[in-house]
């Protein structure tokens, strides 16, 4: 047995997949909630989105998981942007609720 040819675990790419995979249960998580008018899994996006967040950036400064890292980023902006653009347009429409 070489100690050479065992292989490294590669920790941005487990990072990755993490972060993807987070961003893919937050777009669940909002899909569920819109269809069912329920409020109650809002509380947790934000903490979704910050593990995403948080394991995206390994990944995009790894040559061999900078894709994963970069499709996660981009899930993690979309759903920022949506939550804001959600929160103005309801806002403008019911200033004082």
């Amino acid at each position: 047995m070489e100690l050479d040819k065992l292989k490294k675990l590669q920790i941005p790419v487990i990072a990755g997949w993490i972060s993807v995979a987070s961003g893919l249960f937050t777009l669940l998580l909002l899909n569920i909630s819109m269809l069912t008018n329920d409020s109650i899994l809002f509380e947790y996006f934000s903490l979704i989105l910050g593990i995403g967040f948080i394991f995206a950036w390994p990944a995009i400064f790894s040559k061999k998981s900078r894709f994963l890292g970069v499709w996660a980023l981009g899930i993690i902006l979309f759903l920022t942007i949506f939550f804001f653009s959600i929160f103005l347009l309801g806002w403008i429409i019911v200033p004082f609720p």
